[in-house]
């Protein structure tokens, strides 16, 4: 298929708390293809409860506000995911990742562009914020094609030694592109745990 045409058979929704099943399975495979892109691991993850999932798509902490997107193929196959959530009074981006194959296909982009526009419709005097890994360059790429910059600050990445995450933030008055996203319920509340985002 050729490359816009694949590009633009997937699509952007918000996840609903009932498809926690599915959020599962793209996240454990998240974790399993880019082990060092999150702060969480594999087999952190992959025991947790049904009523741990299901609270990452229903609650933001101390229940702040927080949606969770796909991205969707034409076959119906979660390709994506990305969470923002209120931490602090700041929005975090948290668990972004995109599969393989359709890396460089401006899915990315599309994910990290419908977190922003949400962001900003709820609350937009509010920096978004995420950590990235260094070695994740095509990452740190698109967060900078988005006004994302560098704050100075990095700390370990925890479960790998030797690695760490650096911070980056969008200011309250950068630009957001406009992306497209199927509409879907009322926004989910509460994203991951940990603060890696890719």
């Amino acid at each position: 298929m050729p490359h816009a045409s694949r590009t633009a058979a997937v699509r952007i929704r918000s996840l609903r708390p009932g498809e926690w099943r599915t959020y599962r399975r793209v996240r454990l495979r998240s974790l399993a293809t880019d082990p060092l892109a999150f702060g969480s691991t594999l087999a952190r993850e992959r025991d947790l409860a049904e009523t741990q999932w299901r609270d990452r798509l229903t609650h933001g902490p101390g229940g702040s506000a927080s949606r969770t997107w796909a991205a969707i193929d034409a076959r119906e196959r979660f390709v994506g995911v990305a969470s923002v959530v209120d931490v602090d009074g700041d929005w975090h981006v948290f668990a972004m990742w995109v599969a393989p194959a359709l890396r460089g296909r401006r899915v990315g982009a599309r994910l990290l562009d419908a977190g922003i526009a949400w962001a900003r419709s709820v609350a937009p005097r509010r920096r978004v914020v995420l950590d990235v890994n260094p070695r994740q360059v095509a990452a740190h790429r698109l967060y900078e094609s988005r006004g994302f910059r560098a704050t100075g600050r990095t700390e370990p990445l925890g479960h790998t030694d030797g690695e760490s995450v650096v911070e980056m933030v969008l200011g309250p008055r950068s630009p957001v592109r406009s992306t497209s996203v199927s509409k879907a319920p009322a926004p989910p509340r509460r994203g991951p745990s940990d603060r890696r985002a890719r």
